[in-house]
């Protein structure tokens, strides 16, 4: 399914490509990154020269790894609960 989703991105318009990776970027980090589409498939990241292809399986790679942090939360808000209902036991 990723490779799928990677593969219609590289369809994208750059200014797309660019709202994905800070979207994605921002879920896992919480800051926003620097950015910007230079020209002819290449964007400066955090002021490193990277191609359009390296940016979109990063974008893939992000949103894998906000899922799984999205996963352990709620697996973490469980075991919470339940620690909580044993206390009250």
């Amino acid at each position: 399914m990723i490779q799928q989703r990677v593969r219609e991105e590289t369809a994208l318009p750059p200014r797309h490509v660019v709202e994905n990776y800070r979207h994605a970027y921002k879920s896992v980090n919480g800051r926003e990154p620097s950015v910007r589409y230079a020209g002819n498939y290449w964007y400066f990241v955090n002021n490193e020269a990277v191609h359009h292809n390296v940016l979109v399986q990063e974008i893939a790679r992000l949103r894998e790894m906000a899922q799984k942090q999205t996963l352990l939360k709620a697996d973490k808000s469980v075991i919470h609960r339940l620690i909580s209902r044993l206390r009250n036991l």
